[in-house]
């Protein structure tokens, strides 16, 4: 007679299936992401659908998308020389969707840049540097007329707006959304194909609104402006914007808006007679592209709280409120308001002709048109105002308004001055940021030589970027009275003030040679003084053998337990299922020992089985 099947064997068999349901599974992920890898199956990184849109006579915009998630940024190209790269505005996150605005350049102005996806640098057909022309100072002043909706079906805030007449007889104005869908752009904004003059739109103007998901992914509404928008300039419910599958939006773009990229790797670019540029093969070329750093991926081990320790370098000591008000930028179509607040908050400027009707606002240059950010230094630009025009303004910083007591904060823009200088700028990078990474570089140059232009310089501002890196075009920059442009000598210098939650210390640099070099600055407060500060070790960070309670010096290097704490500033590879490598080792393991419990629980039962045909 048989003996039926014990419990403890079913259970067996449940164990080895849960084993293999489990195990099988992440082998084939496993093995389809390093597939991936090694491969690159999932598309190419290159720039698809360049287009130039928001062309204004100070700014552009650049767009493209790739058919997988890069990072994207341009390089600017002055004198045959590439300037540092202008990230996405949306910031270094890999997209579909790549954005980046050039701002502080010249009127009717011809400019040279590349493309850079990934690590890989892009430019025109033949090797030539991609270029556009800003567009002239004309007397018409743009009288606003946003338009504005929602996208469904996008990812995230990885998605473009783009709206111009359906003619294509104007460069198109653009927007990206945040991940929420709302979207907003301004028609006033749209300047002609053929002379770069603002165009004007009525009820009756035919338009397009295409929305860009990515590569072959977008929606398209097209029709006159009152049969698709209601008379707030709202997107009618009838006309919605849902991300699909479509392959024909970019026949809207007018061809002088859209280029096409090439890769520049394998070309050797024509060497200047100022400073001749390498191959890609020689080391100098390597340099350069090692410092487009844009290709870093970090990934979050373990979900840990934590809490202040040493002090987030976020108390705000220096000047604020209305006694940290400054002006910069100052030309003929605008300026730069800075200040810095006690907390994070929203800080907008109003200005306006008279000092009794404050009819515009103008946000923070990190703002986008429906989201504001929280900040303890601010950088408002007013632009595509009046020459020769007093302006009056008031600052409204969180709750507060700064309004000069009541008076109101006034200036007068400067004249429009003939034959500009050629566009110069000067790039560096901010080391020791404080932990908000809020910093405004203002400089201005001062005579030394009495040669050129006596006196100082007008002042010039920048924000810097999420890496400390900054660019400040000074080609632009006046003498005091704004009566003419400032004409510097290699033995003039440069002041730079860095702008921040603290007192700074001036830094003085020579203007020898400053458009060729990186100017590095490490911030420090005024007074010089550091503080020694010391922290508790954190327990185990998922490091064994690292022990709590020993006191951690900041910005050293101890050895705790024979481990010594890294202060590269990477992530320690603490979790096994972080490589793909140890995924597959760990799924083959596990789909191994269900293999070998399948095989001793077969031999047992077999042995079972005889023992009881014997019995």
């Amino acid at each position: 007679m048989e003996i039926a099947q014990l419990p403890s064997q079913k259970r067996k068999n449940l164990i080895i299936i849960a084993i293999l349901v489990i195990g099988l599974p992440l082998i084939f992920f496993a093995a389809y992401q390093v597939v991936q890898l090694l491969t690159g199956a999932g598309g190419s990184n290159k720039p698809k659908n360049v287009v130039i849109s928001n062309l204004t006579t100070s700014s552009i915009t650049i767009s493209w998308t790739t058919d997988t998630q890069s990072t994207g940024s341009v390089i600017p190209i002055e004198n045959g020389n590439s300037k540092s790269p202008v990230i996405d505005k949306r910031g270094n996150s890999r997209r579909y969707t790549h954005y980046v605005e050039l701002t502080s350049l010249e009127p009717n102005t011809k400019y040279n840049f590349q493309i850079v996806s990934d690590s890989t640098k892009y430019s025109a057909e033949g090797g030539k540097d991609f270029s556009f022309k800003t567009a002239p100072i004309t007397a018409d002043t743009p009288t606003p007329n946003p338009i504005y909706g929602t996208v469904s079906g996008g990812s995230g805030d990885d998605v473009i707006l783009y709206a111009l007449p359906k003619d294509k007889s104007a460069y198109p104005v653009s927007a990206t959304i945040p991940s929420g869908g709302n979207w907003i752009m301004d028609l006033s904004a749209l300047r002609g194909i053929s002379d770069k003059k603002m165009v004007s739109t009525s009820n009756s103007s035919n338009l397009v609104v295409i929305a860009v998901g990515g590569s072959g992914k977008g929606a398209t509404v097209d029709g006159i402006y009152s049969d698709i928008f209601d008379s707030n300039g709202k997107l009618k419910d009838t006309n919605p914007l849902a991300i699909s599958s479509k392959t024909d939006m970019y026949k809207a773009i007018p061809s002088e808006a859209l280029l096409t990229a090439y890769a520049t790797n394998n070309t050797t670019p024509t060497p200047t007679p100022s400073k001749p540029t390498p191959t890609p093969t020689q080391p100098e070329e390597e340099e350069e592209e090692e410092e487009v750093v844009f290709d870093r991926r970090f990934r979050l081990v373990q979900q840990l709280q934590w809490i202040n320790m040493v002090g987030t370098g976020a108390s705000v000591t220096g000047k604020t409120g209305a006694a940290s008000i400054q002006v910069a930028n100052l030309t003929d179509t605008g300026f730069s308001v800075i200040w810095v607040s006690k907390e994070k908050e929203q800080g907008t400027v109003k200005y306006g002709t008279s000092k009794t009707s404050l009819s515009n606002t103008a946000s923070d240059q990190r703002d986008g048109l429906t989201t504001k950010g929280n900040y303890y230094v601010h950088l408002v630009d007013i632009t595509r105002i009046q020459p020769e025009t007093t302006y009056y303004y008031e600052v409204v910083s969180g709750s507060n308004t700064y309004d000069n007591n009541g008076a109101k904060y006034t200036l007068k823009t400067f004249a429009t001055l003939s034959s500009p200088p050629p566009f110069e700028s000067i790039t560096g990078q901010v080391s020791n940021l404080p932990e908000h990474g809020e910093v405004v570089v203002l400089a201005y140059i001062q005579d030394v030589d009495s040669s050129g232009s006596s006196g100082d310089s007008t002042k010039m501002a920048t924000l810097i970027d999420d890496n400390g890196k900054w660019i400040l075009s000074i080609g632009d920059s006046r003498i005091q009275n704004g009566s003419a442009y400032y004409e510097y000598t290699s033995g003039d210098s440069m002041k730079i003030n860095l702008i921040t939650t603290f007192d700074t210390s001036l830094t003085t640099e020579r203007m020898e040679g400053i458009t060729e070099r990186d100017v590095d600055i490490a911030l420090a407060e005024s007074s010089g003084s550091s503080s020694s500060t010391s922290v508790s070790a954190l327990d185990n960070y998922g490091i064994l053998g690292a022990s709590n309670g020993t006191s951690l010096p900041v910005n050293s290097t101890p050895t705790i337990n024979n481990y010594v704490v890294d202060g590269t500033g990477q992530t320690p590879q603490t979790g096994m299922l972080d490589n793909m490598l140890y995924l597959l080792v760990f799924s083959g393991g596990l789909i191994g020992a269900g293999y070998m419990v399948y095989i001793v629980s077969k031999q047992k039962s077999s042995s079972k089985s005889k023992m009881s045909k014997n019995l």
